[in-house]
């Protein structure tokens, strides 16, 4: 489960730092108009800070119900992030399929990482309990 946000942390890092000293890269277009720089730069800044709290999640998990809360929302981003930039392409406002492929990808590989590890969640525990052990 760890794994699932140490890939995620590297994931979203690395894209927004590339989104931010490449805005271009977003919607692969060569000249995007400044609105799309904003944007892809906002973006870019989002997903480096989430890539930020992923990694701080990962060095300090524990199977507790909020983790589990927690894995679950990256999963249906990624899961959600991928539908919509399919919709992009398939508008033909991006060339090629690589954000649906990459965001699809580890939509599936996040899911199947985390029903192999699922039985190990401590449920049930009260967020005073998950309070007190952060």
């Amino acid at each position: 489960m760890k794994h699932i946000l140490l890939i995620d942390a590297l994931v979203e890092i690395l894209g927004g730092f590339i989104l931010i000293f490449n805005p271009h890269f977003l919607l692969s277009n060569p000249s995007p108009e400044l609105q799309g720089v904003v944007i892809s730069k906002l973006y870019g800044i989002t997903i480096f800070g989430f890539g930020i709290v992923s990694y701080l999640l990962y060095k300090n998990f524990a199977f507790t119900i909020l983790y589990k809360q927690i894995l679950l929302l990256i999963i249906a981003l990624h899961f959600a992030i991928g539908l919509y930039m399919y919709g992009v392409f398939q508008q033909s406002l991006t060339p090629h399929v690589g954000a649906t492929i990459t965001h699809i990808g580890l939509a599936v590989i996040f899911v199947l990482i985390y029903l192999k590890n699922s039985q190990k969640f401590e449920d049930g525990k009260p967020i005073a309990w998950i309070i007190k052990n952060l």
